[in-house]
Formats: structure tokens, C-alpha cells, sequence
């Protein structure tokens, strides 16, 4: 995490609100101490409210037998990764790879750094969980929206123009929906739908063409 990018997205948001920019935050401004408080604050917060594939790992196991299990439906402990925010998903896998078709989502419960689970010591296990990517992996909405988040608090809170404010909220919540679905694009090409290569070869290839 890049201080440069964090001062830069700070600034972006100050221009916004239309208060003071700032040069670090420690220039003993009101705005620096602001946005020192809350800029990661409203970072984490975004990125912990929906699933953002820039900000989502797959990380393999490894498992330790519980002796005394705080819940008894579950005997396997797995430790938690230092840089999770959020766990999305614990998978099985006979296929020994996260990517095989061969997982399956399995109940587990969060117990402090640790993830409790039944007994799957022999298999193959992956949490699929978001961490706090680095502003150089966000896509353009996503940063558009820390910065509006950002701006939208500034003015509410060191312009007092709570006018402003709202309608920084407005584009906020824009963004929102659009970084949601800038993300949900930014993936692997999906599989061709048969039923609709069907209907070209039985005539419709004009229909087909249009509605791509």
C-alpha cells in the first residue's frame, strides 16, 4: 500500500469537498488528521460489503486436531491467514486444487484467528477469503467510490455544507454499482451458451448477433 496513492486518493476527495488538500498526513492540518482517521477506515469498509474479485484470495490449509473443540460439532482447527478481512468460503477438494470441479462448500465457524471445521484432515481444504488489496489492483469505480465515500465526509464534517454532502453521496453510491460491475466483467471468458448456438444453426443467427 503505496503512501503516494493513499495522499493522491486523499487529495482527489479534499478537491471534492472543496476543502484544503494535503501535502502528508502528519502537515498538522485539519484535513490531514481527517483523512489519516477515516481513509482506511472507509477502505476497508468497502471492501469488506461485497465480494470484489481484486480483493478475493484462495489459500490451502493446513489442519490441527483439536483436543478440546469450544463446539463440538466441529474437531479440525485451521489457522487464519494475517491478512484476512473477511472469510468468504471454506472448500473441500478431493482434486487437490481449488480450481478443480470437484469442491464443495463445507460449514466451518470462526473461533478468534481460527477456523473450526468437521473432520477433513485427509482432503485437500481452501479458504477463498478478501484481504486489504493494494489501491494499485482497485479498478477505477472502486477508487472513484473510496474517493466519494471520503469527500462525502469531508464536507459533512470539515465544509459543514451538508448540501454537498449529499450529493457526494449520490455519486458514492453510483460508483458503488458500477465498481460492482466493472468487477463482476473483469473475469475469464464464459462458457458458450449451447442453447443459444442452437437456435443460430436452426436460423436465428441474425436474432443472435443483436442481442449480444
Amino acid at each position: 500500500m503505496a503512501e503516494a496513492d493513499r495522499i493522491e486518493n486523499s487529495n482527489k476527495a479534499c478537491l471534492a469537498a472543496g476543502v484544503n488538500t494535503i501535502t502528508s498526513f502528519t502537515d498538522g492540518s485539519a484535513e490531514a488528521l481527517f483523512c489519516k482517521e477515516w481513509y482506511e477506515l472507509i477502505t476497508l469498509a468497502e471492501l469488506s460489503v461485497y465480494k470484489w474479485r481484486f480483493a478475493t484470495k484462495t489459500f490451502d490449509l493446513s489442519p490441527n486436531i483439536l483436543a478440546d473443540p469450544p463446539d463440538t460439532r466441529y474437531n479440525v482447527a485451521y489457522q487464519i491467514p494475517n491478512d484476512v478481512l473477511s472469510v468468504d468460503t471454506l472448500l473441500v477438494n478431493d482434486g487437490g486444487s481449488a480450481a478443480s470441479n470437484r469442491s464443495r462448500i463445507i460449514d466451518y465457524d470462526r473461533f478468534q484467528d481460527q477456523i473450526h471445521t468437521m473432520d477433513t484432515q485427509n482432503d485437500v481444504v481452501f479458504l477463498k477469503y478478501r484481504f486489504r488489496a493494494d489501491e494499485t489492483l482497485w479498478n477505477p469505480y472502486f477508487r472513484l467510490l473510496v474517493v466519494y465515500r471520503l469527500a462525502t465526509m469531508l464536507s459533512f464534517s470539515i465544509a459543514r455544507r451538508e448540501g454537498v454532502a449529499g450529493s457526494l453521496k449520490g455519486l458514492a453510491d453510483e460508483h458503488y454499482r458500477r465498481a460492482k460491475t466493472e468487477d463482476a466483467q473483469a473475469q475469464t471468458n464464459q462458457k458458450v451458451n449451447l442453447r443459444r448456438l442452437v437456435r443460430n444453426r436452426s436460423g436465428s443467427l441474425d436474432r443472435f448477433w443483436r442481442n449480444r
